[in-house]
């Protein structure tokens, strides 16, 4: 598999903030692969982001969802999400209120990220996004379920 230089992902999430990248997206062929579910629910963000394709998406799936072991992102596609509130993410909001209720402690430096300069996360909650990103698992049959 591939990976992809800074510079061949600018045209498609621009770093200078027109173009947003979801970094909880479903595996799709295209998508970037940031980071792989630890055996403690924990994300670890991998170093350079992977661009997956049909290939990684059939074998992964052979264990299950894949969301639920890595981490992807793609484009955010802002109202045509159902998690958008009409101006922002829901996702952070809801993850960033819940580990308040839960007395979850963020991580306690920002992580590691290669998409933190195009993260819709970070453009709307900043270092507390980055704080609460390694405890989010995209496990899409939930969303399935929730529907």
């Amino acid at each position: 598999m591939p990976t992809l230089a800074q510079d061949q992902i600018v045209g498609a999430m621009d770093v200078g903030g027109a173009q947003k990248s979801c970094p909880s997206a479903p595996a799709e062929a295209g998508a970037l692969l940031i980071g792989v579910v630890g055996s403690d629910g924990i994300v670890q963000p991998i170093p350079t982001r992977l661009e997956i394709d049909s290939d990684f998406i059939a074998r992964a799936s052979k264990a299950g969802a894949p969301e639920a072991r890595f981490r992807f992102a793609g484009r955010c596609v802002e109202g045509k999400c159902r998690q958008w509130t009409g101006n922002s993410c829901g996702v952070i909001e809801k993850v960033l209120a819940g580990m308040t209720d839960q007395a979850i402690d963020p991580a306690a430096g920002l992580p590691r990220c290669s998409i933190r300069g195009s993260c819709r996360w970070y453009a709307q909650r900043g270092g507390d996004a980055c704080r609460a990103c390694i405890y989010v698992v995209t496990d899409q049959r939930a969303d399935q379920l929730a529907v």
